[in-house]
């Protein structure tokens, strides 16, 4: 569906929030330097947004929704066994690594600057964020318990946001690496290589 000119300004200046928030971190940019960016006037930035904070919020929730719409499709009860699974967290690992590898403005923004601004309902809004990522994560090692590859007795909320904290640590890790592709290689293995070891049945190990 194409854009009308509305939808398509506005998606500029997210676009250009994005860049002034990454470079120059939330409390130092201004509603002027994204305004500049795109060369329009602040007139034209409120009649989109009403402070700075309204555009960080929209800018957080427009990461989100490209992070979540990158594993959308990966069906967590597809794998049939501990390889299968392997594989798919593989997969899940090179669609997230790549997007923040290839937009290391999303991983400044998400995993430092959003959690330098006092604001409840932001913080409310990340507390959300990776409750949500992590209920996904939880399908995943359910599926492996019911399936047979996974052992029982684990705490398997907790397990699921334990390891997506690794998950995102290493992306954050990966961005600030001085040779991405080699730290992508590393951190993914060593993410899954963890978790793993230590969640497959006894004798089931890859």
């Amino acid at each position: 569906m194409e854009q009308t000119l509305a939808e398509r300004r506005r998606s500029e200046i997210l676009g250009a929030a994005i860049r002034v928030f990454s470079e120059k971190g939330y409390h130092g940019a201004k509603i002027e330097d994204i305004a500049a960016e795109l060369q329009i006037g602040h007139g034209t930035f409120y009649r989109y947004f009403k402070n700075k904070l309204d555009i960080f919020n929209h800018v957080v929730e427009e990461i989100i929704s490209v992070a979540a719409e990158l594993v959308s499709d990966i069906d967590p009860g597809r794998p049939q066994s501990l390889e299968e699974y392997k594989h798919q967290l593989e997969e899940i690992g090179d669609r997230l690594f790549g997007l923040f590898k290839a937009n290391p403005e999303y991983s400044r923004i998400l995993f430092y600057e959003a959690f330098g601004i006092s604001d409840p309902e932001l913080q409310k809004r990340i507390i959300n964020v990776f409750d949500v990522f992590g209920s996904y994560t939880e399908m995943y090692l359910r599926n492996g318990i019911e399936k047979g590859y996974l052992r029982e007795g684990m705490h398997v909320r907790e397990t699921a946001l334990a390891i997506n904290a690794a998950l995102f640590e290493a992306c954050k890790r990966v961005v600030l690496s001085e040779d991405p592709d080699l730290a992508l290689g590393i951190w993914k293995e060593t993410v899954i290589s963890l978790m793993l070891e230590g969640l497959a049945k006894k004798g089931d190990r890859p």
